[in-house]
């Protein structure tokens, strides 16, 4: 036990370097880490000092052996020697930059992933709170000369606001929703519609673009991502009893982006609510075979068919210029459309930008749901709360348009 003690001309680094060379060298039984702490006086655990000089490369004592082969090796040359440990503790520094640098990156990822998880969570949370809709399907036409589409959209739901000629509430979008259902009704009655592509251009939600939707929003917009998701759901769901549903919904709009503070417009366009509103309606609308819901989340746009016309559908926030749209996208996609459906202008136009052999091309602006508010008011411009129905044949395309107003 004798070679344990400390020596007379021992420092407490000396010592301790000794001890751990018996133990890790002759690896003796009856020396622990746990000994070589309380002969040496120090105030940690003893798995702390184990781990400090374990002799991999970096270790504590690794570095010590190092240094002293070095002093071995030099004959004398202190200088040489001082230069050698320079590079030993620069090498040394490298590699805890490169453990923090990690450590940092890894850190930063782990709280980016558990904000959006716990945000995640509670949007599940206040969906299962919420029943499943009933299904109700009845009877069905079968008439394939025409095909319908109902250009809906803008939605802005969870605002509440009075402007000079419109109100808006979240009551008032189910009532909206409920004279669109009986309207829809009469029209599949009287022109036979045994199908309708339902295009839907996003704006979902009021969403908080700026501080001042914190004054008109109602509720807070998880709450409003579940009621509008299932006020849809059950629209769509009670549709189907008329006839079939094709739902196109665009997963990317300005208004439902979610924009941390500081973020700017599009910035952070891929954590987009409507990814998970048209993910929650196709889960509510799962076991509804006469309802197909269709959205692309890797795409700030949908195509489709109507008849052999191709159709692109987008929110349309990222235009610049409204009639160049159809011209821009095809030369950007390689593909020549002939129907383009926007939402975001709040109003309703049909704009004639070419012709094909029997049919015009067309941009076909979405009105908005919400109608006119405030700020409309303000700019002294406004339109009524509507949804459009658009009929197309398969030689002249769109032929005809009917305006659903809501308010």
């Amino acid at each position: 036990m004798d070679r344990y003690l400390r020596k007379d001309n021992e420092d407490t680094i000396e010592y301790l370097l000794r001890l751990v060379q018996i133990k890790l060298e002759e690896y003796p039984k009856d020396l622990d880490w746990s000994d070589i702490v309380i002969y040496c006086g120090f105030n940690c655990h003893y798995d702390s000092l184990r781990k400090a000089m374990q002799p991999e490369e970096y270790g504590a004592y690794a570095i010590y052996k190092y240094c002293v082969d070095k002093f071995a090796n030099s004959n004398g040359n202190n200088d040489e020697m001082l230069k050698q440990l320079e590079i030993v503790r620069d090498e040394i520094k490298k590699e805890r930059y490169k453990l923090q640098a990690t450590k940092l990156e890894k850190d930063r990822d782990d709280r980016h992933l558990s904000k959006f998880e716990l945000f995640y969570d509670n949007i599940k949370d206040a969906i299962t709170r919420l029943e499943p809709p009933i299904f109700n399907l009845n009877h069905t036409y079968y008439n394939d000369d025409k095909e319908w589409v109902l250009g809906m959209g803008d939605f802005h739901y969870g605002a509440t606001f009075d402007s000079q000629n419109n109100q808006y509430s979240r009551e008032i979008c189910k009532q909206r929703l409920e004279k669109l259902l009986f309207v829809l009704q009469e029209e599949i009655d009287r022109n036979e519609i045994n199908k309708i592509k339902v295009v839907n251009v996003s704006d979902t939600i009021q969403g908080i673009l700026r501080l001042t939707d914190l004054q008109i929003n109602d509720i807070p917009i998880v709450e409003c991502v579940v009621e509008i998701s299932r006020l849809l759901a059950e629209f769509l769901n009670q549709l189907s009893a008329y006839c079939e549903i094709e739902y196109y919904h665009v997963s990317t709009a300005n208004h439902s982006q979610i924009r941390p503070l500081g973020s700017k417009a599009s910035e952070i366009a891929t954590e987009d609510m409507e990814k998970i509103i048209v993910n929650y309606i196709s889960d509510l609308l799962a076991n509804n075979n006469r309802v197909q819901v269709i959205s692309d989340l890797d795409k700030e746009y949908i195509t489709f068919n109507i008849f052999d016309f191709k159709t692109i559908v987008m929110h349309g926030h990222q235009l610049k210029s409204v009639p160049n749209t159809i011209r821009d996208l095809s030369n950007l996609h390689r593909t020549f459309y002939d129907y383009a459906f926007l939402g975001h202008r709040h109003s309703a136009n049909e704009i004639i930008v070419g012709e094909g052999k029997h049919h015009n091309i067309e941009i076909l602006t979405c009105p908005s749901f919400v109608g006119s508010d405030p700020y409309a008011d303000k700019l002294m411009v406004g339109s009524k709360a509507m949804c459009k129905l658009y009929e197309f044949d398969s030689v002249h395309g769109h032929i005809g348009s009917k305006n659903i107003i809501l308010n």
